[in-house]
């Protein structure tokens, strides 16, 4: 039943946001077949939501411990996502060891990781430098990466830091 109410959603709520997704051959084949470490620029306070949504298979997104543990609007948000079959959420601090170690879990129990390695909002959409701790799970479990690319998302007045644009369209790479 979740997954008719994915499919129910991701058709629904992709063009109200004014998301479009595309997808290689490539980056199909490994969702599929995963696990893998999905990595993202991150742009906007959005781009979970948009990326959950437009992922084919369910994610568990490694979220700083800020968003997924203090804060009751995204912690409900996240909540409601896992519920309905989007993923998880680990909980994940800079500061310590455990989350990382959840997530090697977790992928190494065959799901698929979520993770913006750049580890916080860009404030004008450019790349940043990405943080290692990507590379270290993907070395030890061994998984491939596969790459999205959110343009759009960072011109939102709404859920971006500089955006202008009350409701931007939104294009996700895959």
């Amino acid at each position: 039943m979740k997954k008719i109410i994915r499919a129910v959603l991701r058709k629904t709520l992709l063009p109200v946001l004014r998301v479009k997704a595309s997808y290689s051959a490539q980056s199909l084949e490994k969702l599929k077949h995963g696990p893998a470490i999905v990595c993202a620029n991150h742009v906007s306070l959005l781009d979970g939501v948009i990326v959950a949504l437009a992922s084919p298979v369910p994610l568990t997104f490694g979220v700083d411990t800020d968003y997924s543990k203090r804060s009751k609007i995204a912690m409900r948000g996240m909540a409601v996502l896992a519920w309905l079959g989007f993923g998880a959420v680990v909980p994940v601090d800079i500061a310590s060891p455990y989350g990382i170690r959840t997530m090697l879990k977790r992928l190494q129990a065959g799901e698929t990781l979520m993770l913006f390695p750049e580890g916080q909002i860009s404030t004008d959409g450019a790349q940043q430098a990405e943080l290692q701790g990507v590379y270290w799970l993907q070395r030890r479990a061994g998984v491939e990466l596969i790459r999205v690319r959110i343009e759009g998302a960072e011109n939102s007045r709404i859920f971006a830091k500089a955006g202008k644009a009350m409701w931007p369209q939104i294009h996700l790479i895959f």
